[in-house]
């Protein structure tokens, strides 16, 4: 979590880069060299196995699926150069790149990606994230082992060049899964001859826009791939991520020192207290796709009644809070739209504002309804780490509606078993993208969510939903997505508090660097002005 700063939020992620002075400053501008600071340095690049942003952000320069995200978190052909999809809507066809290379000179072949999904998805592998691929037909059941021949997993080469897969439905958000981690593909001979292949140098296979140099306990050296298949569009010719020196305490401070040109993101966390007056015009806070609120619970009193729960919501003062940016909805910035980002295109002050007046009056007449004459005081469950939230959102109710509440800290465990079990009045909660599309937020409140520990759901929000699901046109998908949201806010199902940011110190004279949805820092596309 970080402290909210009086700095420019930037909701176009392109940011820049500025060159230091003096010969080494030249020297990098003219190799075109992007310096980032890391905390710690990955020991394993299986990309299956990415769990943080700092790991993801050194695969997705070094790997690449049957699709990347543009500029826009669309979609767009990668590895394969194109696909059909069958009249069901349940059959995807790749066309792979015949030219598209590992590392080694060796073709990547569609087989490579059949291996690396079934190997991901293998009951042995304990993946975390396998969920992601349940929308493939029987993943589900041969990862939790219930089905144990993996050729009836909807993944097959037909050839080195087509792989086809087979959905469990037709599912439109579909080529937005394939740009995750997990789908990438990995070279099957080198994995099969070494079960340890991604965590050495020797051994790392590679297909990506950049490919290793260089990587030990304190950096990884990437340099420039010449038989990536749009080479041409890659300037950086070296990316180097570095820890910092000896005796440099921080990335902070090796950012201070000269050292980087860039540090911070999800994962990556900015020292502010080093900072002086002359780097604040250079700290941004970029969105990442991530909502903290409190959850109701829908069925006791007094939240059983909208207009109570509506009550606190326009009471809550956002800005007090001192972490992220106010939401009044449920999808966060850098969630993609139709042309725009979701939360620009679907502006959440629409569904309600702070409005204490208001705040008071529903009050009001909520209580009168549960023939009450004041809220009963009540608790909030929370973790440990978000008292000074608590206290904030506590804060703003006791003055603008003069009601007492308090909070209990609970182990993690506790608290999401409590929430589970509805042993709750209120409760902390958050939710974090797994891809780049409002779905990823919308599913959670469906009936058939195994994650929706609401204690709501609704047959209209479901086939709002499920519309969705069936709908490839981005534009009318996304105004199924919107009418799912507003029911949601509309019911007050839940109380968004904030959206998420990444503090991100810079250098300005860089463009088309970027914070991704998942926090990673995403620069395959960038370079030096």
């Amino acid at each position: 979590m970080k402290k909210l700063l009086h700095v420019l939020f930037v909701l176009v992620l392109l940011i820049g880069l500025n060159v230091s002075e003096g010969n080494t400053a030249s020297a990098v501008q003219a190799k075109q060299v992007l310096r980032i600071g890391f905390d710690y340095i990955p020991v394993d690049l299986d990309p299956a196995s990415s769990t943080d942003s700092s790991t993801t952000t050194v695969i997705k320069g070094i790997f690449e699926g049957l699709v990347r995200l543009n500029d826009a978190g669309e979609a767009v052909p990668g590895i394969a150069k194109s696909w059909t999809v069958s009249k069901d809507g349940k059959t995807y066809t790749f066309s792979l790149r015949p030219s598209a290379k590992w590392s080694n000179q060796q073709q990547v072949k569609a087989s490579d990606f059949e291996y690396a999904w079934k190997q991901a998805l293998a009951p042995q592998s304990m993946n975390s994230y396998a969920f992601k691929m349940f929308i493939i037909a029987n993943a589900e059941n041969y990862h939790k082992g219930k089905l144990k021949e993996s050729s009836k997993v909807g993944v097959k080469a037909l050839n080195n060049d087509t792989l086809q897969v087979t959905l469990n439905e037709k599912t439109s958000h579909f080529p937005q899964l394939l740009a995750e981690s997990i789908y990438m593909p990995i070279n099957a001979q080198v994995a099969k001859a070494d079960k340890n292949w991604a965590y050495n140098i020797k051994t790392m296979v590679t297909n990506g826009p950049f490919k290793l140099q260089q990587w030990d306990e304190n950096s990884i050296h990437l340099i420039k791939n010449p038989n990536y298949y749009a080479a041409q569009e890659i300037r950086f010719s070296e990316v180097h991520l570095l820890r910092p020196k000896a005796g440099t305490p921080s990335p902070t401070m090796a950012y201070l020192n000269n050292e980087v040109d860039w540090v911070g993101a999800k994962d990556e966390l900015i020292d502010k207290a080093s900072l002086n007056s002359v780097f604040p015009q250079e700290l941004y806070a970029l969105p990442y796709a991530s909502t903290y609120y409190y959850q109701y619970n829908l069925s006791k009193a007094p939240f059983k009644n909208l207009k109570i729960r509506k009550a606190l919501a326009m009471a809550a003062n956002r800005e007090s809070i001192g972490y992220g940016t106010p939401a009044y909805g449920f999808i966060p910035r850098s969630i993609r739209g139709s042309k725009l980002n979701f939360r620009s295109e679907i502006i959440d002050t629409r569904y309600f504002k702070e409005d204490v007046i208001q705040a008071k009056k529903l009050l009001q007449e909520g209580l009168k309804e549960e023939g009450l004459t004041q809220l009963p005081s009540f608790s909030i469950i929370i973790n440990e780490g978000h008292e000074e939230i608590a206290e904030a959102v506590i804060n703003s109710w006791n003055k603008n509606l003069g009601i007492t509440v308090g909070f209990e800290v609970q182990p993690w465990e506790d608290l999401l078993d409590n929430r589970l079990k509805q042993n709750y009045t209120m409760a902390k909660a958050a939710w974090a993208a797994d891809y780049n599309d409002p779905s990823t937020f919308l599913d959670y409140f469906t009936s058939w969510s195994s994650d929706n520990d609401s204690g709501w759901s609704s047959a209209l929000y479901d086939s709002y939903i499920k519309q969705a699901r069936l709908t490839l046109d981005t534009s009318e998908r996304n105004k199924l997505y919107a009418k799912a949201e507003k029911m949601l806010i509309d019911q007050m199902v839940i109380l968004p508090l904030y959206y998420f940011y990444a503090d991100v110190l810079h250098k300005p004279n860089i463009k088309k660097v970027s914070v991704e949805y998942d926090g990673s820092i995403s620069f395959s596309r960038g370079y030096l002005i």
